[in-house]
């Protein structure tokens, strides 16, 4: 572990190996023609991670405050046209937010403390 709670990245990494049980393919059979792409984000710098890769997260509400974000998710995809909008690409995009524009990160540290 490092410093503040944030686990070392190797620590985090798969580690190499061959095939798994009922895995049919040999060693000497090539590769598939591309890893699988981690999912589809249109508005967002980065798509999310491929579920093989995710390191999840686990975010509690109480069960008004989880309507109102369910709510304003929805809203969120209306107001931007998208049929689907998932919360943890909103989550995401706020973090990204906060990271990249001074004002979003000085409100942030404001609610804080």
């Amino acid at each position: 572990m490092t410093g503040r709670n944030i686990p070392d990245p190797n620590a985090l990494r798969r580690p190499e190996r061959g095939l798994n049980v009922g895995d049919r393919r040999s060693e000497t059979d090539p590769k598939p023609a591309s890893e699988p792409r981690a999912g589809r984000s249109r508005g967002g710098r980065r798509p999310p991670p491929a579920v093989a890769t995710a390191v999840t997260t686990t975010l509690r509400w109480d069960p008004e405050e989880a309507l109102e974000i369910d709510r304003w998710v929805l809203d969120l995809a209306a107001t931007t046209g998208r049929r689907k909008l998932d919360k943890a690409e909103v989550l995401r995009e706020l973090v990204r937010l906060a990271q990249e524009h001074e004002s979003v990160h000085k409100a942030l540290v404001r609610r804080l403390r």
